[in-house]
């Protein structure tokens, strides 16, 4: 490599001072500026093609952290109100429940599965316009375990989760009932502790709009699992492989009580934390 590059110096040194001779000093300068310029466009070019492997190594990184560990959401509606809130930017954990090919429901390795408690993201699973879209709820049971609401209290398996009332008749944080009321309150599920809200108002006394549906399954024929059509009624039993999810904003959520249950197959990730807006960065989401 160094005698040829000694061969193209002396080769280069040749041709200028035969030019030299030829045209004189003007023929000289022009040869130099020549080789000047063609460095310059080596360095130039160089310089291009440095900064495009670096993009792309970029790109592809940001692809990978995608797809295999975190991805951004943003939360579209007030289902998990008071918990999300519409517009809020969270991260979702991708490897929690185990990593999958793209865009399939393959796994290439099993982790954990949905457990009760867990805000996750999911395929929707029934039929319909939101075929195939991301949700975000909360897991509240999981493959064999018995589901019922009764006077706003969840029930697994016959008995009531730990439940604490915080607020009562407060404004509902809800931009689509904004002129409703809430209570809010505490329930426990795996040993954490998270905030849900149900309407104060009565089906019939305030409208329809405020009104407050305290217990499911029911006999209402538009619900999942209602009178007639289940046989465990008046609970319902989450099937092997699937697990029921409900929204913390109990009174305004499509969730399972309305399409039913979803298969683990469907999940995407677990949700970690809220990144924006400012004054909630970073907050765990319980």
């Amino acid at each position: 490599m160094k005698g040829h590059s000694s061969r193209s110096v002396a080769k280069k040194a040749k041709t200028l001072k035969e030019e030299s001779r030829q045209g004189g000093p003007d023929a000289a300068g022009g040869i130099l500026q020549r080789g000047v310029d063609q460095r310059r466009r080596f360095f130039r070019k160089a310089k291009v093609m440095e900064y495009a492997r670096s993009l792309g190594l970029a790109v592809f990184m940001a692809l990978l952290i995608r797809t295999f560990i975190v991805e951004p959401f943003k939360i579209p509606t007030g289902s998990m109100i008071p918990t999300l809130m519409v517009h809020d930017h969270i991260f979702v954990s991708k490897f929690k429940y185990g990593l999958r090919i793209p865009f399939t429901h393959t796994d290439i390795v099993d982790f954990d599965e949905p457990e009760r408690g867990d805000v996750a993201v999911f395929e929707f699973p029934a039929e319909g316009e939101d075929k195939g879209k991301n949700f975000i709820k909360r897991v509240v049971a999981v493959a064999g375990d018995r589901v019922r609401i009764k006077d706003n209290r969840l029930m697994i398996n016959g008995k009531s989760v730990s439940t604490k009332v915080v607020e009562r008749d407060v404004p509902c944080d809800d931009s689509t009932h904004e002129d409703c009321r809430c209570v809010r309150q505490k329930e426990n599920l795996n040993g954490r502790w998270y905030l849900t809200q149900h309407m104060v108002g009565s089906p019939g006394s305030g409208g329809s709009e405020c009104a407050n549906n305290p217990d499911w399954p029911n006999d209402n024929p538009l619900q999942f699992g209602s009178k007639g059509t289940n046989e465990d009624y008046p609970e319902v039993r989450v099937p092997k492989d699937h697990v029921l999810t409900i929204g913390d904003n109990r009174d305004n959520s499509n969730d399972g009580r309305f399409w039913g249950f979803v298969p683990v197959e469907n999940f995407k990730g677990k949700a970690l934390f809220i990144w924006w807006p400012p004054g909630r960065w970073f907050q765990r989401i319980p």
